[in-house]
């Protein structure tokens, strides 16, 4: 690192020699000391260090000198180094001159001519060590500045970083649930199926039977009408069984379709709850718990399906992994009311209800009390932006403990217009 340099300007060779041997006795050991002999020489002095990065800490200027005034050269040297402090050196200045440079040089010092080198040492000792001072402050504060980018720089990777990866987990959190519905509608349909296949496997035995009778020649009416009561039954029981895996199928599909496909349409609100609660047969079948929907049938909405479909999922598992012990039974209801443009859905348990602390906290993404029981803490932060982000609603919640939980989606009967559905 350079030692810090002093620049003294006169036009008078024997004040240039006064001053250098003056400072000379004070400085020499930590500081370069320079002279220029007039403004003009001075400036370029200070331009030549400036360039070769200096550390040009103070500069004492004679104000009366015949090429340019001490006040110009100051407030020149200002607009080359404005870190670097300028002292005035005259017995000649007047007012206006000083308050010039004052005002345009942030003049640091005034010294009358004659001076005492005692006076001019320690008025330059204090320039130092103010100069010194305020490099320190200025180095302290570039070293903050790039610390505070720095630091704002990694928080900005860090928050990008965990924004992908909550939209990822929101994502696979969504996906598990359709996943869910798929093992529960194939769980399902294996009984209509299963028992569809054995009723064609008796009639096919049947149908045998009835072929070899009839190749032997042997066959007889009641034989005949006992085969043709066989048949009948069985037809009967493939087409009932069937035609029930189809309408599970065709639920099925309609609700993957609705969580797929990100587009408005018309529907009914209440059977559509059903649908989905349809799908989650398996998981209910599982509880002791009640469901319940209530409210008129036939109100319809211009909405989003596939939102309503994963609130409505979110909502029940949310009670099923949280409200209940393992074998206590609830009562869980869906309650449609519409209110003017307006379509309330309200959603409960009677379960062991939300700690006063917790509440505020439920909609957070990754705030969960049921972590060992398989809880993600996303169920309800994807609910909550279901709601007031893709289907421009409102979502409250009201909980007591032990007497349950209650959560009031207020929704626009119809969205306007086609919107970007909310992934997250």
């Amino acid at each position: 690192m350079s030692r810090p340099v002093i620049v003294c300007v006169d036009d008078e060779i024997a004040v240039l020699d006064s001053l250098r041997r003056e400072l000379s006795e004070a400085f020499e050991d930590h500081c370069e000391i320079e002279t220029a002999l007039g403004g003009k020489d001075a400036i370029a002095l200070v331009q030549d260090l400036v360039e070769d990065h200096c550390d040009l800490s103070v500069i004492i200027a004679d104000y009366l000198m015949p090429d340019i005034k001490g006040d110009e050269v100051l407030h020149q040297v200002h607009q080359l180094s404005p870190q670097t402090l300028k002292i005035m050196l005259t017995g000649q200045a007047n007012v206006d001159g000083i308050s010039n440079a004052i005002n345009t040089a942030q003049l640091y010092h005034y010294i009358a001519k004659p001076w005492q080198p005692e006076d001019l040492q320690l008025t330059v000792r204090e320039a130092l060590n103010s100069y010194q001072q305020e490099q320190k402050i200025l180095e302290y504060q570039q070293n903050l500045e790039r610390k505070v980018q720095e630091r704002t720089q990694e928080l900005t990777q860090t928050l990008n970083t965990l924004k992908t990866t909550q939209a990822e987990l929101i994502q696979a959190e969504k996906m598990a649930a359709l996943g869910q519905l798929v093992a529960g509608v194939a769980h399902e349909i294996n009984t209509p199926v299963g028992n569809a296949l054995l009723a064609a496997s008796v009639l096919n035995n049947e149908t045998d039977s009835l072929t070899q009778v009839y190749d032997q020649g042997a066959l007889k009416r009641s034989t005949l009408t006992s085969y043709l009561q066989t048949a009948q039954d069985s037809s009967d029981l493939i087409l009932q069984n069937l035609q029930g895996a189809a309408a599970l199928i065709q639920n099925f599909k309609q609700v993957a379709v609705d969580q797929t496909s990100h587009e408005q349409r018309e529907f009914e609100i209440i059977p559509y709850i059903e649908s989905v609660l349809t799908n989650l047969e398996p998981k209910l079948k599982q509880t002791c718990h009640t469901v319940a929907v209530t409210g008129d049938a036939a109100l319809k909405t211009i909405s989003y399906p596939g939102a309503l479909s994963q609130i409505v999922t979110n909502l029940v598992m949310n009670s099923l992994l949280h409200a209940y012990e393992p074998g206590q039974a609830g009562y869980l209801r869906f309650e449609v009311t519409q209110h003017r443009d307006r379509i309330i859905i309200e959603y409960s348990d009677d379960g062991c209800g939300i700690p006063t602390e917790y509440q505020q906290k439920i909609f957070e993404p990754f705030f969960t009390t049921g972590r060992d029981q398989g809880g993600s803490g996303l169920g309800l932060h994807i609910v909550h932006n279901l709601v007031t982000q893709t289907l421009e609603g409102i979502l409250r919640c009201e909980s007591e403990v032990a007497l349950g939980t209650r959560f009031i989606l207020d929704l626009p009967l119809t969205l306007v217009g086609e919107r970007a559905y909310a992934r997250g």
